[in-house]
C-alpha cells in the first residue's frame, strides 16, 4: 500500500471513529451528570413530600387530642343541642392554621358531616363513606379520590375521638396539586412510572390498593439523547473532521505536486541534476523514483549527445577546413608545374614566370597561414574571464577602431552605466567582428559612399542589448541560419570563422545573438544577462 493510500485510510478511519467516540464520551458525561442531578433533585422532592406527610399527621393528631373547636363539637353532639357556633368559619381557620387543604369533621355514629374547613362543601358529602375509609386506613395516609379532576384528588390522614357518648372522625388532607407544588414541571402523578422516573410516593387508597404514584421526571432526559440529536452530533463531527483531514491531505498533496512542478520546471530549464525525495515521506515515492531515473537518463543522454555533437561538429569543421585548404593548394601546384616546365624547356621568359609564380605561391601560402591561424583561434578559444564591466566603455573602445574609412561606425551610449559580468577582451573581439562585417556590407552596397554603421547599448529589465546596424543589402532568407556555421562566408577573402567565433563567445557568456535583416537594413543584437 502506498503512503498516500495508507495515510488516507488512517485519516478516514479517524474521521469515522472519533465522532462516535466523542459523542459517546459526551453522552456518558451528560448521562452521569444527569443521573447525579436527577438523584439529588429527586431526594429534595421526596424530603418535601415527607415534610408534608409529617405536617398532615401532626395536624390531624393535634385536632383529635386538644383542639378547642373539636371539644366544642363533641359537647354539642353529646347533649344533642343545636350548634351555637359558626363551624364553617371556625374550622376554616383551624385548617389554614394547620396548613391543610381540606378538613372534614364527621359524626362517627350517624355519618353526618358536621363541619368542613374547605369551601367546596360538595366534596365528600357522604360522611359514612369518609368514616369507613378512615377506619380502613387507621393511622396511615391514604388516597382520597373524589373525582377525576386534580383538585378532587387528595392524600389524607384521619383520627377518631369519642367523649360523653359522642364520637367524631377528623380527616385532614392535602391536594395532589400541593404535592406537586415543590416543582410542578417535574413532579407528576401517574398510573405507572416510566424508565428514568424516580418514584417519590405511592398513592394507596384506604383498602391498600395503589391508585397511582407521585414521581419525579427530568424536563430533559439527558441520559439517552434522542436519535436525531445523536445522528446530528455524529454528522457534524464527521463533516468537521472530514473537512479538517481533507484540508490536511490537500495541503500534503499540494506540497508534493508543487515540488514535482518546480523540479519539472528546473529540468525544463536544463538543470538535469534536479532530484526528488523518494522516501516514504512524500505522497508519490514511486513517481519520485521514476522522475529521478528520468533525470539520470537525461544527464547520460546529454553527455552522449554532447559527444555526438562534438564529433559531428569537428567532422563538419574538418570538411570545411579541407575545402578551404584545397583552394590555395591548386594555384600553388599549378605555379610549381609551370615553373618546372619552363625550366625544363629553358624558356626564355623563365625569369618572368619565376617571379610571377613565386608571388602566387607566397600569396596562397599566406592565405593558408591565415586559415590555420583562424582555425587555431577557434579551436583554442580560452574560457572567458568574467568581471564587472561598464559596457559603454567596451562598445566605445571597439567602435573607435572603426571610426575612419568607408562606412564609419557611430556610437549611441546611454547616460547611465550599463554593467554586466563579461570578459572585456572577448567582447571587444565580438564587437570587432560584427562592426567589420557591417562596414563591409555597407561599403559593398554603397561603393560611392553613404554606407552607415551604428552601434548602441542599453539595459532593460536586467538584460543588456548591444546592437550593430548597417544599411547594406541585407542577408538572404536562406542564409540567415548558415551565417554562424564555421567556414561559411560570402566574401572572397573571408575565412568563415568570424561569426562562428562571435557566437561561441556570446554563448559562453550566457547570451545569444539575434539577427533581423531586410534589404537596406541588417541588425545584429547581442543579448547578455545584466548585473
Amino acid at each position: 500500500m502506498t503512503p498516500f493510500a495508507t495515510r488516507a485510510a488512517v485519516l478516514f478511519a479517524l474521521a469515522a471513529i472519533i465522532p462516535v467516540a466523542l459523542t459517546a464520551i459526551v453522552w456518558l458525561g451528560v448521562s452521569g451528570s444527569s443521573s447525579g442531578a436527577t438523584t439529588s433533585e429527586a431526594k429534595l422532592a421526596r424530603v418535601r413530600l415527607e415534610e408534608l406527610g409529617a405536617q398532615r399527621g401532626a395536624a390531624v393528631a393535634r385536632l383529635c387530642r386538644d383542639d378547642l373547636a373539636i371539644d366544642a363539637v363533641l359537647e354539642q353532639r353529646a347533649i344533642e343541642a343545636p350548634p351555637q357556633l359558626d363551624y364553617g368559619r371556625l374550622f376554616r381557620g383551624v385548617m389554614e392554621a394547620a396548613g391543610l387543604d381540606a378538613l372534614w369533621v364527621v359524626d362517627s355514629l350517624d355519618g353526618e358531616v358536621v363541619a368542613t374547613g374547605h369551601r367546596e362543601r360538595v366534596l365528600g358529602r357522604d360522611g359514612s363513606e369518609l368514616v369507613r375509609r378512615a377506619r380502613e386506613a387507621k393511622d396511615r395516609d391514604f388516597a382520597l379520590l373524589l373525582g377525576s379532576q386534580e383538585n378532587q384528588r387528595f392524600v389524607a390522614r384521619a383520627c377518631s375521638i369519642a367523649r360523653g357518648g359522642a364520637a367524631l372522625t377528623v380527616i385532614g388532607a392535602h391536594r395532589v396539586s400541593t404535592l406537586r407544588g415543590a416543582d410542578p414541571e417535574q413532579i407528576l402523578v401517574a398510573g405507572e412510572a416510566s424508565d428514568g422516573d424516580v418514584v417519590l410516593a405511592e398513592l394507596v387508597d384506604s383498602e391498600g390498593v395503589r391508585q397511582g404514584v407521585v414521581l419525579w421526571r427530568s424536563r430533559l432526559d439527558r441520559r439517552a439523547p434522542p436519535l436525531l440529536l445523536w445522528i446530528a452530533c455524529v454528522t457534524v463531527l464527521s463533516i468537521g473532521l472530514a473537512l479538517l483531514f481533507g484540508g490536511y491531505l490537500n495541503r500534503w498533496l499540494q506540497s508534493s505536486v508543487d515540488e514535482l512542478t518546480a523540479a519539472a520546471t528546473r529540468v525544463g530549464l536544463g538543470d538535469f541534476d534536479t532530484t526528488l525525495r523518494d522516501d516514504l515521506g512524500g505522497a508519490f515515492p514511486a513517481t519520485a523514483t521514476a522522475f529521478n531515473r528520468m533525470t539520470r537518463d537525461l544527464r547520460d543522454a546529454r553527455v552522449q549527445l554532447r559527444q555526438t555533437e562534438r564529433v559531428a561538429a569537428w567532422q563538419d569543421i574538418a570538411k570545411s577546413l579541407a575545402h578551404e585548404l584545397k583552394n590555395p593548394l591548386s594555384p600553388i601546384r599549378l605555379s610549381i608545374e609551370t615553373l618546372r616546365k619552363a625550366h625544363a624547356r629553358s624558356h626564355e621568359e623563365f625569369d618572368a614566370l619565376f617571379d610571377e609564380s613565386t608571388k602566387t605561391i607566397l600569396q596562397e601560402v599566406e592565405r593558408l597561414r591565415h586559415i590555420v591561424d583562424e582555425f587555431s583561434r577557434f579551436a583554442r578559444l580560452p574560457s572567458p574571464k568574467l568581471r564587472k564591466t561598464d559596457l559603454r566603455e567596451t562598445v566605445s573602445q571597439a567602435a573607435s577602431l572603426h571610426a575612419e574609412g568607408a562606412a564609419p561606425a557611430t556610437v549611441r551610449l546611454p547616460a547611465e552605466p550599463v554593467e554586466a559580468f563579461v570578459d572585456p577582451d572577448q567582447m571587444i573581439q565580438v564587437l570587432h567582428n560584427l562592426i567589420q562585417n557591417a562596414r563591409d556590407a555597407a561599403a559593398e552596397a554603397h561603393p560611392g559612399g553613404g554606407g552607415k554603421v551604428s552601434v548602441s547599448v542599453e539595459q532593460r529589465k536586467g538584460t543588456v542589448y548591444i546592437s550593430v546596424e548597417d544599411n547594406g543589402r541585407g542577408i538572404a532568407a536562406n542564409q540567415a541560419d548558415a551565417i554562424f556555421e564555421p567556414y561559411y562566408t560570402s566574401k572572397e577573402t573571408g575565412t568563415g570563422l568570424g561569426l562562428a567565433i562571435t557566437q561561441r563567445i556570446v554563448s559562453e557568456h550566457g547570451g545569444r545573438i539575434d539577427v533581423e535583416s531586410k534589404p537596406g537594413r541588417t541588425l545584429f543584437t547581442v543579448v547578455l544577462p545584466g548585473e
